[in-house]
């Protein structure tokens, strides 16, 4: 790939190759030396796409954007049909200025023109969380052959690693340690650490991988990728993400429940549940693979709203008359 000095002039317009080739550096980047995954990668690209697209329309070289058009960018994507939400918004904002950021401190662009941009005020969201009767009520499900076998220890890996989807369909046998009771997962910024097993996980996993294996072997899988892989489809291949949003879909329905039920509210309630027994955040940071203390925080505040509850219950002078 070329430098993107070479590729974009001093002055004028380099036409929307040279801002793609620009966009393009940045990208292997975040890819090569920061280590972040496909996803993360491919998100930024995206966000990044919608400033091509405005450089484009308005002949803009990327590297000789002027305040006032940065804020015009801001101001197209609030009038965009069909319209972004806020967060939509601040989340392309945010890509952009960090592409900036990188480009000023290389000495491509002499400010960065985002700088002065403000985002919306944020709006800190809850994640729902599970009770630990329903998540008991998951976690123990019985099961009867391969695939309802497969399908309550895969719950019993998010409740009890704490792992996002993708550590976990990245799972490994090799991965784990059955005499430490633990696995080692690779996380965001392709960072190691390792996740706790309970009895149950463990339990549930020595009568899962003989039968994963015997499957494997009935459909002759030899792919490198597919061998270890922890979790499976029917078919003996690893487990997509896909494939894990229609088991949770499933038993969703199956079990009539209300609430969400995705692989991150598992995620949301084992940090909770946590919390509220005690935990220190700092060790649910660890456990959750935060790079931030502040990405741990959300959790914070739902157990400090069950704290507020039982003290409205409980004081005498914060109980309401009945």
């Amino acid at each position: 790939m070329n430098r993107v000095e070479d590729a974009v002039p001093d002055t004028g317009y380099v036409g929307r190759t040279g801002n793609e080739t620009a966009v393009a550096e940045y990208l292997d980047y975040l890819r090569t030396v920061r280590k972040l995954s496909d996803n993360t990668v491919l998100s930024y690209g995206n966000d990044l796409k919608k400033l091509l697209d405005f450089l484009d329309a308005h002949s803009y070289s990327i590297f000789e954007l002027p305040d006032s058009a940065a804020r015009n960018f801001v101001k197209d994507l609030s009038e965009k049909s069909p319209a972004l939400s806020r967060s939509s918004i601040d989340r392309t904002l945010c890509g952009v200025r960090n592409f900036y950021r990188y480009a000023f401190r290389l000495a491509y662009c002499p400010s960065n023109p985002f700088s002065g941009v403000g985002m919306g005020r944020k709006r800190i969201r809850l994640p729902q969380v599970l009770s630990k009767d329903e998540v008991r009520k998951i976690v123990e499900l019985p099961w009867d052959d391969f695939q309802s076998l497969r399908d309550v220890t895969m719950f019993n890996l998010f409740y009890s690693t704490g792992c996002r989807l993708s550590e976990i369909i990245a799972m490994d046998e090799t991965d784990i340690e059955w005499s430490e009771a633990r696995i080692l997962v690779t996380g965001k910024g392709a960072k190691d650490r390792y996740v706790f097993l309970t009895p149950q996980a463990l339990s549930l996993l020595s009568n899962y991988v003989p039968r994963k294996r015997e499957l494997q072997k009935r459909y002759g899988i030899d792919d490198a990728d597919d061998v270890p892989a922890l979790l499976v489809n029917l078919r003996g291949k690893r487990l997509s993400a896909g494939g894990v949003h229609s088991i949770f879909e499933t038993y969703q329905i199956k079990l009539g429940m209300q609430k969400h039920f995705t692989p991150h509210v598992l995620r949301h309630s084992f940090a909770t549940h946590l919390l509220d027994n005690d935990s220190g955040i700092r060790v649910v940071q660890e456990l959750l693979g935060h790079s931030s203390l502040s990405t741990t925080q959300i959790y914070a505040h739902v157990s400090n709203e069950r704290l507020r509850k039982v003290y409205l219950h409980s004081h005498p002078h914060g109980r309401k008359e009945k």
